[in-house]
């Protein structure tokens, strides 16, 4: 004959295990989240630093141009100022200086043709690092919103089975759920109760004594003589 608290103790054990998966659960999702949050950071500050490039580039330009401008307007004075100057040596060195800035514009607009072209890919860069980084945002935000979630869902799912376990444990003998909860708070997460495979323990995997087989056939309930876990067994089956 069975044990009639076989049934009683394995509706119990799946409930505790189910709770026990979802409390392993819930202790992974801080790092998961974490990890997310990191992904979000790298990604908005690679944007953001393709942007910044781009920046610094336009400002460059923007530099160069307003050089051009000081040395054309510079040019425009000496040259106003030079038809005012009598000594020779005097209107030589403004033409001189003239010819300087000149020289300098034109040194200036090579530059700014290359950056002209730098900044037009470097414009093209920061747009699709943008528009593919966007999507990507968009995804872990929706993965941390779906954790976040998740957790509510498992906490409350928790909280209920919590609530919901003294009715079920109540179907347990006393001596026998004292032995039951205390193998369910090892440390190796197994479940207290297995069963018998092929006359060896279903949690250690050592073969029992005649003595625990003879116990286990007449539908009894016993401990593994090598790990101390409860054992059951189909007894036809024996």
């Amino acid at each position: 004959m069975t044990d009639p608290n076989l049934e009683a103790l394995l509706i119990l054990q799946d409930a505790d295990m189910r709770r026990k998966g979802m409390e392993q659960r819930l202790l992974l999702l801080p790092k998961e989240m974490d990890a997310i949050l990191a992904r979000k950071g790298k990604l908005e500050a690679e944007t953001a630093a393709a942007a910044e490039l781009l920046k610094k580039e336009e400002l460059s330009i923007k530099q160069c141009e307003n050089e051009i401008a000081r040395l054309t307007a510079d040019s425009q004075k000496l040259q106003q100022q030079s038809a005012l100057v009598k000594k020779n040596n005097e209107y030589q060195a403004m033409l001189g200086q003239i010819a300087d800035n000149k020289r300098k514009i034109g040194e200036i607009e090579e530059t700014l043709l290359e950056k002209f072209d730098n900044v037009a890919q470097l414009r093209e860069n920061a747009e699709k690092i943008r528009r593919e980084n966007a999507l990507k945002l968009r995804n872990a935000r929706t993965e941390f919103e779906e954790l976040l979630a998740f957790s509510k869902t498992v906490k409350a799912e928790i909280a209920k089975s919590i609530t919901d376990r003294p009715a079920l444990a109540a179907n347990v003998r006393d001596e026998l759920l004292t032995v039951y909860n205390r193998l369910l708070k090892g440390k190796d997460n197994s479940a207290p109760l297995t069963k018998l495979d092929n006359g060896c323990c279903g949690n250690c995997h050592m073969r029992v004594t005649m003595q625990t087989l003879n116990e286990l056939s007449k539908g009894k309930i016993e401990h593994c003589d090598s790990c101390q876990h409860l054992l059951y067994a189909d007894v036809e089956q024996i």
